[in-house]
């Protein structure tokens, strides 16, 4: 409890943001974010920059961590659970705390659109079998249809 009163802003550093990117990147996203990042802030290209090593610190440590699956499913535990401790002290957490911290971790951000998946094409073959022909489409139906009753019975035989 008190880590978190004591938390300052600092320590709760966004890796996704530092990188440029977001929950939804993947690795390569983020490796190639890493590269550009990396060769803006190194510090060798600002040795007049005190802070230019911290920085670059942090940024090796983001990536560090968000390529390494382990890492990143639990960092994203404690990104969503927005908990005011900085994540190495999240790390440092016994896993009985982190379990009883399920309530408050927000769902993993979807993307907007999906992607094409293996069934897509079995998907779109069951559609193309539930449209009529396309002759009862444009000349409409001959079929014949029964009517039925409010509890689904014909009135057939009646």
């Amino acid at each position: 409890m008190e880590e978190m009163l004591k938390s300052e802003p600092e320590d709760l550093e966004d890796y996704y943001t530092i990188l440029g990117c977001d929950e939804l990147s993947t690795a390569e996203q983020i490796l190639a974010e890493f590269k550009t990042k990396a060769l803006e802030c190194h510090p060798d290209r600002h040795p007049e920059n005190p802070k230019a090593v911290k920085q670059f610190q942090k940024l090796q440590e983001a990536k560090e961590t968000l390529t390494d699956v382990k890492r990143r499913t639990r960092y994203d535990f404690w990104y969503r659970s927005r908990i005011a401790i900085s994540f190495h002290q999240w790390e440092a957490l016994s896993d009985a705390v982190k379990t009883s911290m399920h309530w408050a971790v927000r769902s993993k951000k979807e993307p907007m659109l999906e992607g094409p998946s293996a069934d897509s094409e079995a998907s779109t073959k069951r559609g193309e079998q539930m449209q009529p022909p396309e002759e009862e489409i444009c000349e409409g139906s001959t079929h014949k249809m029964e009517p039925t009753n409010l509890d689904g019975a014909g009135t057939k035989g009646r």
